[in-house]
């Protein structure tokens, strides 16, 4: 038995090489029926082996894989210890269970309200800065919160540094005595005894003295750490330990060997690793007496390397060196420093210290540790050591673009690259890696980017596709939660969470359209809009319930109108009382339909669902003790719950959910004695759903290859080989990622032991595999210009070095040039030997350029079609409004008057509305706040109903519309006594309002109007309205004046009649028009009503009737065809135009303003002030100058 070595810088090499190792022809034929054991670094490689062999063999089956060395570790205690399979379960400690036990450990230590340790103790120094961080707080309970927030921080970071502690810092070197380990690496042991550590021997050793600061801070550390891991951990350590031993001893005791060998497997391979901790290295090596254990290495250097160096650390070295013999002979000249130098470097053998490759030792320090651990393998004695290398290199493009439109053209690129396959060399979308440092944050481009293509249109256009100008390339996001599995948590988790917010219509009508919550609930979209309108109308703007108000709102606040069970009261009794009424202190809800009833049952439903779990995320703050089983049970449940409706993409979230009770039951079980035990460790259900949320994010699982181009973080699908490997997101500062810092790291304060991990190292390797493992092409795209200042910008550091070295290897195309030599592309500097990789992209898709480049081949998609117009385009853009509209022709049209009028009063309306076109509001959202004050709007609908309801003019029948809080009080008096005042007015003029009367007035044989007019005999006609006399208002009762009279038909009679309306603000008399004349004065507004269904008309009443509004005039004269304009076109230009900047009303809310949204949208691209002046010439006076001669205001 023994240990092999194979190493390669070529994975497929390795995959081969293993294939001829392993696979050998067996000679018992039940060998076949033995699992083959690997040893692999992460998911992506089980996936990729597992598809390769099967390609090999025909069929990967009977293979077992374990992720990395502790997982076979594990595996082997168990399979072979047998009687003590308890223990081992409960000596393997997930992270989040250390995580938990630190907090439940230091929990205690928070309580009181001042720091309750001495200054001596241990633990002083965290426990003051978790006090530290809520010191500006008032006593209570958002204090205590913030302490316990800070305290479950705290135990994150240290379940992180212990578990690194027991893979680099729990073993010896040096084969001490049992218990009397001395070794630098065994920390541990030294902690479980109480034992400080040697802190100043674990400094680097540099010509600086060692700072105050940097040794208590380290002090520190220790001390609170080694309490921790002693109190809390020690005891779970030794156990870890005894297993180990337990294990070794049934192997090297011949009576016991053969049985335990029987339960392990005869060979093992492992291949290739990402992290190597001397413990578990020293595992397999001591393994390897017993089992054929093949290490298939992945080696990016042909030669020996161990002891290479990073040059940068070199030069330092080198400086301090000279410097210290400066210090020593301050006297000495250059040729004494250099004669020493020369002395030291032979005697210290320093030149074997060089770097040899630089960008190898730069980006390869992590591979070069894991070479150097397993050449103490490479004498023969334990094994065969074999190299196999080979000598073939990719070709390398950079590109210079930002983050979105590196994806664009990586599509196009990726296009033309796929398009270049041949039948012998075919190309698919499996063989392309993209690699990004963030692929979170990059997440929304990518979809948005090789979005799925739209589907065909339906019915009268099935021949034309949308997709023409595209092409779908398929992709996969590995590592990321699919999108309708975290959607469906966002169902189940809306029930308990959003109660913990505001809880607004806008947040609730958002969980009603997940697609999970319409399968638990039966719903579908034209019902949840049905349902949403019902709840709106209802008056739900925020809040669940009383109780749930109750929280937010100030003490003595008791008005609890505008929440969900506010409204779901009066839907519910608007199924049994149709009107609006008030019933036991609750409104009814008139506009109740009987196909709403199910609706109105599924809502009630829904909110005792709400109800049942609107206690739950605040549960620690009001003093409940819940512990994390009792949450995890209650989140399977409800999972559970959707699923039984049909929801599958919910099976992941229920495994993570499972997973981790399985853990925290285990380890109850084990621990039911222990005082930290975790069996009562309350925890709020927050930090529960935080610890799920961060498993469902970090998806490695499922970071693997998959059949269609892969996306994935760089360092997670690694290391395995790809035709085309593309790298995203090359910018500097965001790779390699050094902010990634771990607090509390004492690893990373004191001196590093060989086999140590970092995450700047991890990121270096990850680029150092990238470059390797690219069969055919390898693509790095960074953005090369600010795209805010278009100021040029380096790349990471590591692609900088990159570029670097390869202009130093690289041979200049002739010997005139030299090798520092640069060329210009398009404002970026680059070496001249290297130009022909570089790719500078446009900023824009659709530019131009971006088209017209040889390196470039683009798809012609869209934005080719873009930048064609682009370069062909000749003149101004020509309006969308460019023809007149045909008008439709009708035998009879019937019209009615009132939208008769508000067509011709805003003219806008009615050519959007002849085009069938519906200009949509982006702010159309539903209120969210309760009204705390009322707006113009608000004190008009209160005065309506006033008006409708005199007889029974209660308070209650409005605490649907009236403001929050005593304000609401003060409102409906305010209201009350404003229509009394109008009554009042009112009086003057009749004892009440005319009564009215529709009727239909045929205009000609075409064309017919329903009017509402006064009833049959009545010569004044008198009305109150409730809101204020604008302009546009005035023309109204204008219009209605004159339909009355076109209607009676008294010819030349009919002056006395008289159309009186009582405005809050004034009275409005029409009077002293004939029949004959009303008609005559109809026939240009029916005309102008006729224009304005074909083309714009702009002449709004609210511009025209401005000047009215202050009891003023047009003045009116003769142009030079001989038309009535008006004199002073100058006031009306300055309203049309007025920017409102200091108006606190909305200009594109104002009709008689050009910045109006309607006339935005219909006048884009054309002048609107010659249009304006084109419609004032042709029907101002014939339409408005009638109503200065005969409409006045009263005085009242």
């Amino acid at each position: 038995m023994a240990i092999h070595v194979i190493q390669s810088q070529r994975i497929d090499v390795l995959l081969q090489a293993m294939q001829k190792t392993v696979f050998k022809p067996a000679k018992n034929p039940f060998q076949v029926l033995q699992a083959q054991h690997f040893i692999v670094p992460s998911p992506a490689v089980e996936a990729w082996l597992t598809q390769k062999l099967a390609e090999q063999q025909g069929i990967s089956a009977n293979t077992q894989f374990h992720h990395r060395i502790r997982g076979f570790q594990w595996s082997a205690y168990q399979w072979v210890l047998v009687d003590q399979k308890d223990e081992v379960r409960k000596a393997n400690i997930p992270r989040l269970i250390i995580k938990w036990r630190v907090f439940q450990a230091l929990k205690e230590f928070i309580q009181a309200e001042l720091n309750p340790l001495e200054v001596a103790h241990p633990l002083y120094p965290i426990i003051q800065r978790i006090y530290a961080s809520a010191d500006r707080l008032q006593q209570g309970i958002d204090k205590q919160l913030k302490k316990q927030s800070m305290l479950y921080w705290v135990a994150e970071q240290v379940s992180r540094l212990f578990s690194f502690y027991m893979d680099y810092r729990g073993h010896c070197t040096k084969g001490c005595p049992p218990q009397n380990c001395r070794c630098q690496t065994n920390w541990l042991q030294a902690w479980g005894k109480n034992q400080p550590l040697d802190l100043e021997q674990m400094f680097f050793k540099t010509q600086q003295e060692l700072s105050a600061f940097q040794l208590n801070q380290a002090h520190e550390l220790e001390a609170w750490q080694r309490w921790l891991w002693q109190v809390v951990f020690h005891a779970d350590f030794e156990q870890i330990q005894r297993i180990d031993t337990a294990f070794w001893d049934l192997l090297d005791q011949a009576e016991t060997r053969d049985a335990a060998l029987k339960k392990l497997p005869a060979q093992l391979v492992v291949f290739t690793v990402l992290d190597l901790p001397p413990k578990q290295l020293e595992f397999l090596h001591r393994l390897g007496q017993y089992l054929e254990i093949f290490i298939f290495h992945y080696n990016p250097s042909q030669e020996y390397w161990a002891d290479s160096v990073d040059p940068n650390w070199k030069a330092r070295y080198d400086a301090r060196v000279k410097q210290r013999f400066i210090e020593k002979n301050p006297n000495a000249n250059d040729a004494e420093i250099q004669q020493f130098f020369d002395e030291f470097t032979l005697n210290f053998n320093a030149e074997t210290r060089e770097s040899r490759h630089p960008l190898l030792t730069r980006f390869g320090k992590q591979a070069r540790d894991h070479f150097s651990l397993l050449s103490s393998l490479s004498s023969g004695e334990d094994g065969v050591w074999a190299d196999i290398f080979v000598d073939e290199y990719p070709e390398t493009l950079l590109g210079k673009i930002q983050s979105l439109r590196q994806l664009e053209v990586l599509k196009d690129q990726l296009t033309h690259w796929l398009a270049q396959g041949t039948a012998d060399a075919p190309r698919r979308p499996s063989d392309i890696l993209v690699l990004t440092p963030s692929l979170t944050e990059l997440e929304p481009f990518i979809r948005s980017v090789f979005a799925p293509p739209p589907h065909e249109r339906e019915a009268l256009q099935k021949g034309h596709q949308l997709s023409k100008d595209s092409i779908y390339l398929p992709i996969k996001l590995a590592g990321v939660t699919q999108l309708d599995a975290l959607n469906a948590w966002r169902a189940v988790l809306g029930r308990m969470v959003l109660v913990r917010g505001r809880f607004s219509i806008e947040d609730f009508a958002d969980w009603l359209s997940l697609n999970a919550t319409q399968q638990r609930y039966s719903l579908d979209m034209n019902m949840i809009e049905r349902m949403t309108e019902l709840l709106i109308n209802a008056g739900f703007k925020r809040g669940l319930d009383a109780e749930h108000l109750k929280r937010s709102l100030a003490e003595g606040d008791e008005d609890y109108r505008y929440s969900l069970k506010f409204a779901l009261d009066r839907l519910a009794l608007g199924v049994a009382v149709p009107e609006h009424v008030l019933f036991h202190e609750t409104l009814s809800y008139a506009q109740v339909q009987s196909s709403d009833f199910e609706l109105i049952g599924v809502l009630i439903k829904i909110y005792q669902d709400f109800k049942h779990r609107s206690e739950w995320m605040i549960a620690h703050e009001t003093g409940q003790r819940t512990t994390a089983e009792t949450w995890l049970n209650r989140l399977m449940e409800d999972i559970r719950e959707f699923e039984a409706a049909g929801v599958e993409s919910l099976a992941a979230v229920y495994k993570m959910v499972k997973k981790q009770e399985r853990m925290l039951t285990l380890a109850s079980f084990y621990d039911e004695h222990d005082h930290h035990a975790l069996r009562s460790l309350s925890l709020p259900l927050p930090y529960v759903l935080e610890e799920i949320q961060k498993t469902l994010e970090a998806q490695l699982d499922y970071a693997e290859p998959t059949g269609q181009i892969t996306f994935s973080q760089i360092g997670q699908i690694r290391p395995v080989p790809y035709k085309l490997i593309v790298m995203l997101g090359l910018d500097s500062g965001k790779f390699p990622n050094r902010s990634a810092h771990l607090p509390f790291d004492l690893m990373d304060l004191l001196k590093p032991q060989l086999g140590d991990r970092s995450r700047l190292e991890d990121d270096q390797g990850a680029f150092l595999d990238a470059l390797l493992l690219a069969q055919e092409n390898l693509w790095l795209f960074y953005n090369g210009f600010d795209i805010n200042d278009g100021e040029v910008r380096d790349p990471s550091t590591v692609l900088q070095e990159l570029i670097q070295h390869m202009a130093f290897i690289v041979q200049p195309d002739t010997q005139t040039k030299s090798a520092n030599a640069t060329v210009d592309q398009h404002g970026v500097t680059v070496p001249a030997q290297l130009a022909s990789l570089y790719h500078v992209h446009p900023l824009l898709p659709f530019d131009p350029r971006g088209f017209e480049s040889e390196h470039s081949i683009r798809f012609q998609d869209q934005w080719f079609q873009v930048a064609k117009q682009l370069q062909h385009a000749s003149g101004q853009r020509s309006s969308w409004v460019n023809t007149p509209y045909p008008k439709l022709e009708q035998d009879i049209q019937v019209l009615d008057s009132q939208q008769w009028i508000q067509d011709i009063t805003f003219p806008a309306r009615l050519y959007l509305k002849t085009l069938g076109v519906e200009n949509l509001k982006p702010e159309e959202v539903p209120a969210t706040q309760e009204p705390l004050l009322l707006d113009g709007l608000g004190r008009y609908a209160i005065r309506h109903f006033l008006q409708q309801h005199e007889a029974a003019a209660d308070a209650n029948l409005l605490m649907d519309q009236l403001p929050i809080g005593k304000v609401q009080d003060g409102v409906w008096q305010m209201s009350v006594l404003e229509q009394q005042r109008l009554l009042a007015r009112l009086q003057r003029y009749a004892p009440e309002a005319t009564a009215t009367t529709q009727q239909v007035w045929k205009v000609n044989e075409h064309l017919q109007i329903n009017i509402t007019l006064a009833k049959y005999g009545a010569e004044k006609w008198v009305s109150v309205e409730a809101s204020s006399a604008r302009a546009k208002r005035r023309a109204k009762v204008w219009l209605e004046y004159l339909l009355w009279l076109a209607y009676v038909n008294l010819g030349e009679g009919g002056q006395q009649y008289q159309r009186i309306v009582v405005f809050s603000d004034r009275t409005i008399l029409c009077t002293g028009v004939s029949s004959n004349q009303a008609r005559e004065w109809l026939k240009p507004w029916l005309k102008a009503w006729e224009y304005a269904q074909t083309q714009p008309l702009v002449l709004p009443a609210a511009l025209l009737l401005k000047i009215a509004e202050k009891d003023k005039t047009h003045e009116w004269q003769l142009n030079d065809q001989e038309q009535m304009v008006i004199a002073d076109m100058d006031a009306i230009y300055k309203v049309w135009e007025e920017d409102g900047r200091f108006s606190g009303f909305s200009m594109t809310e104002n009709e008689a303003n050009k910045a109006h949204r309607d006339w935005q949208f219909i006048l884009q691209e054309q002048d609107a002030k010659a249009l304006l002046a084109h419609a004032c010439e042709q029907f101002s006076y014939e339409l408005y100058h009638p109503i200065f001669l005969h409409q006045q205001s009263l005085e009242d």
